[in-house]
């Protein structure tokens, strides 16, 4: 609908004089071409508007405002000041590196406009004036008048006035996968889907078979495509849940480690401390806590899971929204193109005598009525097949190709029935009668094929083939063909097609009627209906845009992960149902919601629905949109894919839009994923590579901040007690330095868990440390730094402290000791956390080398530090004995021991939790809320 002189008219809705009266046009001389520069004027361009995005410096503040950054930034200035130039220089460099990769992937997403106006036609045949003219699209207005033919693309939203046998393909806007036949009468009613407004023509779509002519009515951002674009610009980029995440834990982290600096420097200037030396342990504290490394291991964690998605043929365009996939709860599917391929295929032939299966690419023993009725449909047929590949290809209409290529399966060539059986004549396709007519000259001898088909002429020199919609043959019928032999048409037989229609049509199957009669000469022109009378019905053939072999076995996986799939189509309600019922999405007796059934429910009453609706049909993108934010205040995490432009609002405001590899470019400049092979299994891949990534990011959280929780206790406990200072500021940096940044890089390849696609996804509201690494940082940064506290009292006990008389080399030692078990400690810890559950000897050393390899060099430099003379003077170390090596060792080995046995008590939870925390075999089981996979 739109405005015109104060009105709101639907164009659909008006009579085409009404129009044309109303637009002040004229059907045959077009516009007059003042009155067209004056509406140029006013209307401007036909081309869509692109409002101002955000600018390069608006995205750049928004990645380095993020709280993680700002710390990291304080901390560089902090550790500057304090004449620590390499380690500012190390913080600064991880927050550059973060920075430009986010500005860089931030501002591509802002290309989808872009990829609109580039489908507009650059060219188009316009009549002004009484004359024919070629002029640019940009200049139409309302009111003109253009000439559509086959390969004409729409080049704005326009009233069919003239229609010959014109059809269009609109897949791309409203999700319909044949091409839609296009009428010149009203269509009354002002909520008429988008789909079923076939005297409407819309900008962006492309004209697949025959002529017309038509009168423009919306240009630029009034058209459907228009008002998509509008949709696309006004939908905000929301935070992954991954920024929220890490947001809300460097608040929680900033907190703490402002707390603990305080409280030590304090403590310090109350023992008398040099102040300078406990201003720096208490900077390097704060800086300890807060992971500096996280932004680096996340970004090559994303980047690692982005390559691996690649492999899988997967291309992220958004870093963060690697790991969003992982939480997906709920996943949006597109059919045409999606869930299905796009393309008709012959599934059922139904004779009068028998009926055969062609499903799944079956290709059934046919008995003659069978041949004749597979052969007259491709002979009553303007698909050809091009043979210059190894499979040949269907070129035309997507319903007749699919005959003559069923035809071709059974070793009926088009090019051999069109030979034997040459068209003398026929009357073209037309929307009203729904049917096609050929004419054929009757060979005098030939195949037995075509011997068998001829019979149906009995004996008449011409024969006539007629294929329509399944409805209406047959009452043109009086007789059908069985065993060869032609016989009077009964009730019986015509009960038994009725009924066959009636269930073939509940399947989503398009049902097509093909029929023949002899002729004894030739009807005369414009008189070729008078041969679609009386005819000999030859059978049934049902069709359908087949789903993807593979779908069905995705949509499993999804729903043993947790994840509810749910159809959103523009395509026809029992079609959408057929097709998701056979995937499994949907029950048979399941509730399906249309659009127009959309907009008669509020915003509570939708979320309501969507919680068991499965299947919505006949949906506009802003019905789509409201579905995915209905899901989304339901509290699900919505994945939606789709490859039309249609797609395109509701790809950018779901949490993970993801796009087909063969879609428009508008949806991939709208979503976060683009499947390259256009399987919809892929998504199940992504989908796992986005757990993986998520849990290798919680790995390194609750690796890093329990070994920094224990550093703060180490430093601060010891103080209290009249105990010397057990890390100098250089080794708790040194220690941050293998920790976050050697092995929390080695913890970013990290391979996925047996369990990552058999437990749910983490709920939104659910922190970074949640299912158990908040508890694992509770208890293991007090094992570990009370165990370090006791083993420096010891030497410090040993050496005279208690009597007031450690020296200087004593301290050193006491230090040394405490680092170096703590280095050894982290290298433990590292292998033992490469699972939650499985046992450090189950998950070898093969599946990581990286992280192995990063242990080794770890080791090595600790080593280094402790032993070469230079390094001595720079960390304040001593060299040790082996036999204080082996306190090291054997801390180390003892933790590990503690770990592996709290992963025992993990592994015993999940086997006595499987039978909860794995869904039943079903789609619409949501699983349970909380998994105990990982602790």
């Amino acid at each position: 609908m739109s405005t015109v002189v104060g009105k709101t008219v639907a164009w659909h809705d008006q009579e085409v004089a009404v129009v044309i009266a109303g637009l002040q046009t004229n059907a045959t001389r077009g516009l007059d071409e003042k009155i067209a520069v004056h509406r140029l004027e006013e209307s401007g361009y036909n081309e869509l508007e692109e409002r101002a995005g955000r600018s390069v410096w608006n995205i750049l503040w928004e990645q380095v405002s993020s709280i993680l950054i700002v710390i990291l930034v304080v901390a560089a200035g902090l550790a500057a000041a304090l004449g620590k130039a390499i380690d500012a220089t190390a913080i600064i460099a991880i927050v550059v590196l973060f920075v430009v990769l986010g500005v860089v992937q931030e501002y591509r997403a802002q290309k989808a406009i872009a990829a609109l106006k580039q489908m507009a036609a650059p060219t188009v045949r316009v009549v002004r004036d009484g004359q024919i003219r070629e002029l640019s699209a940009r200049e139409l207005v309302p009111g003109d008048l253009v000439r559509l033919e086959t390969g004409s693309v729409i080049p704005a939203d326009v009233r069919i006035v003239e229609s010959i046998n014109l059809r269009t393909q609109e897949a791309a806007l409203t999700g319909e996968s044949e091409p839609v036949d296009k009428t010149t009468d009203p269509i009354p009613g002002t909520d008429i889907p988008l789909g079923d407004r076939t005297n409407l023509a819309f900008l962006g779509t492309s004209v697949t078979y025959g002529r017309g002519s038509a009168i423009v009515v919306e240009t630029g951002m009034a058209t459907e495509l228009g008002r998509i674009a509008n949709l696309i610009q006004d939908v905000p980029q929301e935070r992954t849940l991954l920024q929220k995440r890490l947001d809300k834990l460097a608040k929680l982290l900033a907190a703490v480690a402002v707390a603990v600096a305080i409280l030590v420097f304090l403590t310090g200037l109350l023992r008398g401390e040099e102040t300078s030396l406990i201003l720096l342990t208490a900077v390097s504290l704060a800086v300890a806590i807060v992971p500096e490394g996280l932004p680096a291991v996340l970004t090559f964690t994303l980047a690692l899971g982005a390559q691996r998605m690649l492999v899988r043929r997967a291309l992220v365009r958004r870093l963060a929204a690697v790991e969003t996939l992982g939480s997906v709860t709920v996943i949006c599917s597109d059919k045409t193109g999606t869930l299905t391929e796009n393309r008709m295929t012959v599934t059922v032939l139904e004779t009068p005598r028998d009926s055969f299966d062609l499903a799944a690419g079956a290709t059934p023993e046919l008995n003659d009525d069978g041949q004749v009725l597979l052969a007259a449909a491709a002979l009553c047929n303007d698909a050809v097949l091009d043979r210059r590949s190894e499979h040949p290809e269907a070129v035309g209409d997507p319903t007749e190709g699919a005959l003559v290529l069923a035809a071709d399966r059974f070793t009926m060539s088009k090019e051999d029935l069109d030979s034997g059986l040459p068209r003398v004549g026929e009357v073209p396709f037309d929307s009203t009668r729904k049917r096609m007519t050929t004419l054929h000259r009757t060979p005098e001898g030939g195949s037995r094929l075509l011997d068998t088909l001829t019979t149906v002429a009995e004996g008449a020199p011409f024969l006539a083939l007629v294929k329509g919609a399944g409805d209406g043959i047959p009452e043109l019928c009086n007789r059908i063909v069985q065993n060869g032999r032609v016989r009077p048409l009964d009730d019986a037989a015509r009960t038994r097609f009725s009924a066959s229609i009636e269930r073939m049509t509940e399947k989503g199957l398009r049902v097509l009627a093909v029929a023949a009669r002899g002729l004894e000469e030739l009807p005369p022109s414009g008189k070729g209906e008078e041969a679609e009378q009386g005819l000999v019905l030859l059978g049934l053939i049902g069709m359908v845009d087949p789903p993807r072999s593979e779908a069905r076995d995705a949509i499993a996986r999804c729903a043993t992960a947790g994840i509810r799939p749910i159809m959103i189509t523009g395509d026809h309600p029992r079609t959408a149902r057929a097709i998701a019922v056979d995937l499994g999405i949907a029950e048979p007796d399941g509730l399906t919601l249309t659009g127009r059934e959309l907009e008669q429910m509020d915003s509570e009453t939708l979320r309501i629905a969507v919680r068991t609706t499965s299947v919505f049909a006949r949906v506009s993108p802003e019905h789509k949109l409201r579905i995915v934010e209905a899901l989304q205040a339901n509290g699900e995490i919505v994945a939606m894919t789709g490859d039309g432009v249609n797609d395109a609002p509701a790809l950018k405001k779901a949490d993970i839009g993801v796009a087909m590899g063969s879609g428009t470019d508008v949806a991939k400049e709208a979503a976060e994923v683009v499947l390259l092979d256009d399987n919809f299994a892929t998504i199940v891949a992504a989908v796992e590579e986005g757990r993986v990534v998520y849990d290798n990011v919680r790995r390194f959280v609750g690796f890093s901040i329990s070994g920094n929780f224990a550093k703060v206790l180490i430093v601060a406990i010891p103080p209290l007690f009249g105990l010397p200072l057990y890390l100098l500021p250089i080794m708790i940096l040194w220690s941050n330095l293998l920790t976050d940044g050697l092995l929390g890089l080695g913890m970013g390849v990290e391979r996925a868990e047996r369990d990552t696609m058999r437990r749910p996804p983490f709920k939104p509201t659910e922190s970074i440390l949640s299912r158990g690494i908040g508890t694992q940082i509770a208890w293991l940064g007090p094992v570990i730094g009370g165990a370090l506290i006791a083993v420096g009292w010891v030497v410090w006990y040993s050496a005279g402290g208690d009597s007031g008389s450690i020296t200087p080399e004593a301290e050193a030692l006491l230090a040394t000791i405490v680092f170096t078990s703590l280095a050894f400690i982290q290298l433990a810890r590292a292998l033992a956390s490469r699972s939650f559950v499985e046992p450090v000897w189950r998950t070898g050393l093969r599946g990581n080398r990286v992280l192995v390899s990063m242990i080794l060099v770890a080791l090595v430099l600790q080593l280094a530090v402790v032993y070469l003379p230079f390094a001595q003077e720079i960390f304040g170390t001593v060299p040790l004995s082996p036999a204080e090596l082996a306190v090291g060792v054997l801390l180390a080995l003892g933790l590990l021991v503690i770990m592996e046995v709290d992963k025992a008590f993990r592994r015993r939870a999940v086997r006595k939790n499987s039978a909860n925390d794995v869904p039943e075999q079903n789609p619409h089981h949501r699983g349970p809320e909380v998994s105990h996979s990982d602790g």
